[in-house]
């Protein structure tokens, strides 16, 4: 069941991730306002492509230290959202964990680090307990992403667009199970679930996966015959399209190669 907590006890929380921040990163701290909300407003939401109940955990709003006068004092704001984490969460011991996950993450872009490439301890919190990871299945997501991708490049390259379509949304798919499973994410409760699915789960660990949302709307694009006055699927699907498919599934790939270890 959900974990809820007072509002009181839910910042403390906040405030105990922050003090367990190694030494030489709490410098950086100077400047920055904290802040703990139930909800991100509609606007944002509108601004990240992103509809209820697929709700961020954190964000972090301002320069990064790259950009800052003084990289000692600057002004930023990290927001942590109350209400979508203790859903998320079943037990106090992980809503704990993932608060302090969060809160590092959404530091880590404070300290000029973009998703892709962040230290291990920012990504996934410092001191946060291990997560059993099932690597073997990992890999073999990966594998097949790998395959599928492939196969989409060769029949884009002979302009079988509807096919290269579909090829690339599967590679996607696949792809994004690989990087779930990394995060500990159980492979039987992803089983049953649909790309829109997976992006939402891969959002609110990693709001940077925000960039992909183009596959919301791909993932409705029917390859069916149907009804018998549509288009066949090979005049529905433009080359533009399935380009736009291919270049989603590649990014995604080379994420999910940068998590496996041993990966290509």
């Amino acid at each position: 069941m959900p974990v809820h907590l007072t509002p009181a006890a839910f910042q403390a929380l906040v405030r105990g991730a922050l003090e367990e921040l190694p030494s030489s990163f709490r410098p950086y701290l100077q400047g920055l306002e904290v802040r703990v909300e139930d909800y991100p407003e509609d606007e944002l939401m509108r601004e990240w492509g992103l509809v209820p109940p697929d709700y961020p955990f954190g964000m972090y709003e301002g320069p990064s230290i790259l950009e800052a006068e003084n990289p000692r004092d600057f002004e930023g704001t990290l927001v942590i959202y109350k209400r979508p984490l203790e859903e998320w969460c079943q037990t106090p011991e992980e809503l704990r964990d993932q608060i302090r996950r969060t809160v590092y993450h959404e530091l880590a872009h404070r300290l000029g680090f973009p998703d892709e490439g962040m230290l291990d301890e920012l990504r996934a919190g410092v001191g946060a307990r291990e997560v059993e990871v099932d690597w073997e299945e990992a890999r073999r997501y990966l594998e097949q992403a790998e395959h599928d991708l492939s196969v989409a490049e060769l029949l884009l390259g002979q302009r079988v667009y509807d096919w290269a379509f579909a090829a690339a949304l599967t590679a996607c798919d696949r792809a994004l199970r690989a990087w779930l499973v990394v995060q500990g994410e159980d492979p039987s409760v992803l089983e049953g679930e649909g790309i829109s699915d997976l992006l939402a789960r891969a959002v609110r660990r990693s709001p940077g996966f925000r960039r992909f949302k183009t596959l919301l709307r791909m993932e409705n694009v029917s390859l069916h015959m149907g009804d018998r006055a549509a288009l066949a699927p090979r005049e529905r699907i433009r080359p533009s399209r399935a380009r736009e498919a291919l270049e989603l599934a590649q990014g995604l790939v080379q994420l999910a190669r940068q998590t496996v270890p041993g990966a290509a």
